[in-house]
This record gives structure tokens, sequence and C-alpha cells, in this order.
């Protein structure tokens, strides 16, 4: 018998990202986006605590609105479940929208629940940390942990909206602002020297001026997802410093914020480089001063081999080795294979 060939065209997936100054633009905003469908809103009992947002729009929303515990702990199959488990109480059908209004552990959770709701709904990002706006919002990738590592499971699933109002880093703990320029001094590294310098010259934590580089920093996200969505070549690129930052994540059960142990996993990266005569001792030097600029701190209690026996787990292995993303110079990184 012959083959039997099946050719799926692959779906060209086009979306926006707004920018509001104000919770009033954002509101009227996200409810136009919604329209006369169906949806469920999903938030973390922090942010209803501390933002107008909700404050101010609490009766509208209504039952359609769902809040739950924040932190990188409910990360979980549990917590999508109590997601999904609310979209069948509501009756909601495929023609509904999920909205997820948060960080980045709802953004992802939310994301995902609204990949497999109905074998697949559409989904709206309200990202509200630095962190979320500038990296998980952005890119379709969406999952939670478990016991063998983070965001192990997950799907890519693209939103149909981002609506980025940065009037929400207002309400942010410093540590949190720190997240963020974390993800931003990445992409620098990445590919960009220009907003690498752009970001030295933030006096402290300046929410005005670090608001103006948002746009930067997504752009350079946006460029690469664009070229490569499933990570199949130079999306790896956005992993700079993820593989050592998952696995002190992992270690300290996810104490270490992702922001600082991204900042860690960079400055090892860099080192590693070094000791490899990828680049000069000069870049580790500048990585760890930009950091430091910030006052991020750049510690951790784990042994080296403890770092490198988590990283075992790390979902970016590519034929059972570890891929590292290692910096050449600012603007230029590349894959390395440990043996």
């Amino acid at each position: 018998m012959k083959p039997i060939n099946i050719n799926i065209p692959a779906e060209k997936t086009q979306y926006d990202i707004d920018f509001l100054n104000e919770f009033s633009e954002l509101e009227k905003s996200l409810m136009a986006q919604i329209g006369d469908r169906q949806y469920l809103m999903i938030t973390d009992e922090n942010v209803l605590e501390k933002s107008p947002f909700f404050t101010e729009n609490l009766k509208r929303f209504g039952d359609n609105l769902l809040v739950l515990p924040a932190g990188e702990e409910q990360k979980t199959w549990d917590t999508a479940k109590k997601i999904l488990d609310k979209a069948f109480e509501l009756n909601l059908d495929r023609q509904a929208v999920l909205v997820a209004v948060g960080g980045g552990v709802y953004g992802d959770l939310v994301g995902f629940g609204a990949s497999v709701f109905m074998r697949g709904i559409p989904f709206i990002q309200v990202p509200t940390t630095l962190l979320a706006m500038v990296d998980s919002s952005v890119g379709g990738k969406t999952g939670f942990d478990c016991e063998h590592g983070k965001n192990l499971i997950g799907s890519f699933h693209q939103p149909e909206k981002v609506l980025c109002c940065p009037t929400f880093l207002e309400t942010l703990p410093e540590v949190e602002v720190k997240n963020g320029l974390c993800e931003m001094i990445k992409h620098g590294i990445i590919t960009s020297p220009d907003h690498f310098s752009n970001l030295r010259k933030v006096e402290g934590l300046d929410l005005k001026t670090i608001s103006k580089l948002i746009p930067d920093s997504i752009n350079i996200k946006k460029e690469i997802v664009e070229k490569d969505e499933k990570e199949a070549g130079i999306r790896g690129y956005l992993n700079l410093g993820h593989t050592f930052g998952h696995a002190i994540e992992h270690l300290s059960n996810f104490k270490i914020p992702h922001g600082q142990a991204v900042a860690i996993g960079c400055v090892m990266a860099a080192q590693f480089a070094a000791e490899k005569g990828i680049c000069d001792w000069d870049l580790v030097d500048q990585i760890e001063d930009i950091f430091n600029h910030f006052e991020i701190e750049l510690e951790c209690d784990f042994e080296e081999a403890s770092i490198f026996g988590a990283m075992t787990h790390d979902k970016k292995k590519k034929g059972g080795k570890i891929r590292l993303i290692l910096p050449h110079k600012i603007g230029k990184v590349d894959y390395f294979d440990l043996d």
C-alpha cells in the first residue's frame, strides 16, 4: 500500500500588544476585546488586594472572576485544574475566552488552561509584573512546574491579545521590579548592545525610565519568536542563564525568585564561557556590573556540582546532552552542548 500523506498548513498567528497608560483605559480595552463572549478572568490574591484595577471593577466581573493564591508554588496541575473546573462550572463554550490578569505564574497557567479546554480556546494576557510584561506574556509558552523541574509540562498557545499597562508597576515590591530587570538585561546580552547600554544608564529603580524601555525589550523577544515560535533554533537564545537558573530555582524550592536565578545563571554562563575561551573575562565583569548596578543578589548557597546535577532535568536537552546558551560578547550568544 502507498503511504498516505496528510499536509496541514501551519496556522499563522498574529496578535497585538497594546500599551495603556491608565487602569480606566485598560478596563475599556479589555471589555471591548472580550466583546459579547463568555469569559473567565483569573487573578491572584496579591493583585486583587493591591491593584485599583480590581477595586474599581469587582462588581462588573462578578462570578466571572476567579481569585487564587499567589506564589510560584501555585504553578501546578492542581491549580490548572481549578481553572478548568471553574470554566466548566460557568458552562463556557468553545467561543469563550480566558483572561489572565497577573504575573508569569498565572499567565502560564491560564494559557495552558486555554490550550486544553475544549481542545483550545483563546486567551488574553494582562501582565501585572515587569517580568511578565517583557517575558512570559510574549511568545505563547504556557505550562506549570512538577516534581521533576520547572515548566516541564505545558504547550505552545499564543494569546489573542496582550494588554500592557505599566501603571501596575507602581504596585510592585522592589524585588519584582528587579526580577523584570534581570530579563531585560538578558535581552540586551543576547542581541542588543544598545538596550544593554540604555539599561545601564537607569538610575536606581526609576519606574518612569524603565517603563520607556519596556517596548524595546519586548521587541527583542518579538523578533526572535517570530522567526522561531517552537524553539527549533534561535528562540533558544532566550534561555541564556535559564538552564543554570532553573536548576537554582529547583534546588531552592523556588524560594529564589526567577529573575534573580536567571541573573546568577547569566553570570555562571559568562564565567563558563570565559573558562572555555568563548569570551574574555571583561565580558564577565560587564555582566556582573550591570546586575550589581541594580543591587541584584548574585550569590546562592548551592555547590556547582549540585547545580549541574539539577540541570540534568532541564527540558532544553538535545540528544541527552545539556544545552547551554553562552555569550561571546554583548549582543552575541550561541549554543554549547556539554559532553
